[in-house]
């Protein structure tokens, strides 16, 4: 019996079954039933398998500087813990990791590119650029140039990138008292959730794509 040896002993154990019934036990096991049983429990264990597999939990990365650290504002405020609660409000099994730094530009996620994404991650958002052009005055070209090569690089990963960038992210919510920090341009809670209502829509179809591709592989 190849089947009963291959389950777990927990699962199906009819001779202590047996043992526990007593005297009163008497009549005997057909060996026809007897496979039936342990056909049965097989295929309960592996359609358990299969459904965990199935409903796997899609790990997110946000990656850039500090409109993705959340600068000055509490980690339950900022971009990526937002978007994980909308996400699973969603009714998403997601996970998102914050991989912002303060003051990092283009290039320097790109050198710290394999560190700033956990392995096993499916979906990348990529935020950064501001800090080189305004720290550092370089051009948007450069900028772009910089991020379609970290896209680039997750891609060949077989990880789905999206991109923040404008129109969808642009100065004019930095210049709105609502949504900004006290004496600062920093965005406050209420600007991070501004944000993940901006970019919630393409980013869940790459997740929902990502949790699909899980399930068939």
């Amino acid at each position: 019996m190849l089947l009963a040896a291959s389950l777990p002993r927990a699962s199906v154990d009819l001779s202590n079954l047996i043992q526990s019934m007593g005297p009163m036990m008497i009549l005997p096991i057909r060996p026809q039933a007897l496979f039936a049983a342990l056909a049965t429990a097989a295929f309960f264990l592996f359609a358990t398998a299969w459904a965990s597999g199935a409903s796997a939990q899609v790990q997110v990365a946000v990656i850039g500087d500090s409109n993705v650290y959340g600068k000055g504002v509490a980690t339950s405020e900022n971009y990526p813990s937002k978007l994980e609660a909308a996400l699973r409000a969603r009714g998403l099994d997601v996970r998102v990791s914050n991989g912002g730094i303060n003051g990092d530009t283009s290039s320097g996620l790109a050198a710290r590119l394999d560190s700033a994404v956990p392995a096993g991650t499916r979906v990348a958002v990529i935020w950064v650029g501001v800090n080189d052009v305004v720290r550092h005055g370089r051009s948007i070209a450069e900028v772009q140039a910089n991020v379609a090569g970290i896209a680039s690089r997750l891609r060949a990963k077989g990880i789905e990138s999206y991109v923040i960038r404008p129109p969808v992210y642009n100065v004019a919510d930095h210049k709105n008292p609502a949504l900004i920090l006290g004496g600062d341009n920093h965005f406050n809670g209420a600007g991070y959730s501004r944000m993940v209502a901006k970019t919630i829509g393409p980013i869940q179809a790459l997740v929902v794509k990502a949790s699909k591709r899980k399930a068939t592989s």
